[in-house]
């Protein structure tokens, strides 16, 4: 029964060992940086997706008192070097009159390069006089 025990775990740490690289080398810690003004654009660093691109919001819930409120949307983002796009949801809450907001985000879908993409974050957003700039913080995965 030992035998075999050690036999199983054997096993794993080979297979580990065969996967890991693979897996590290197609992820990483991404920092997305989005301007939301009359065009959306952004800007990406490390991990796994394209440097710069378009994107969209799909506005789907606000809600909340006279204090604080949170929102729920989804973004689509469009590389413009023709790789592929990805949406991601975002959950996140201010207090009304704050400079930022703040919360959590996660891929929902992706097409052509990142059509296997997944991870998440956290996201704060920084109101200015032309809209919001939100950063993007988070590991992302192929």
């Amino acid at each position: 029964m030992l035998l075999h025990r050690i036999r199983a775990v054997a096993a794993a740490v080979i297979l580990v060992a065969i996967v890991a690289p693979t897996t590290l080398a197609a992820s990483g810690s991404t920092t997305i940086t989005l301007n939301s003004f009359a065009t959306e654009t952004f800007t990406a660093t490390g991990g796994v997706v394209c440097p710069s691109g378009t994107a969209t919001t799909d506005f789907h819930k606000f809600g909340g008192g006279p204090v604080a409120g949170s929102f729920h949307l989804t973004k689509t983002l469009v590389c413009s070097d023709g790789s592929g796009s990805f949406t991601i949801v975002v959950n996140a809450a201010t207090v009304f009159g704050s400079p930022n907001d703040q919360g959590g985000w996660a891929v929902l879908s992706g097409t052509g390069a990142y059509a296997t993409l997944h991870g998440g974050g956290n996201v704060v957003g920084t109101y200015v006089a032309d809209g919001i700039i939100d950063v993007y913080t988070g590991s992302l995965g192929l």
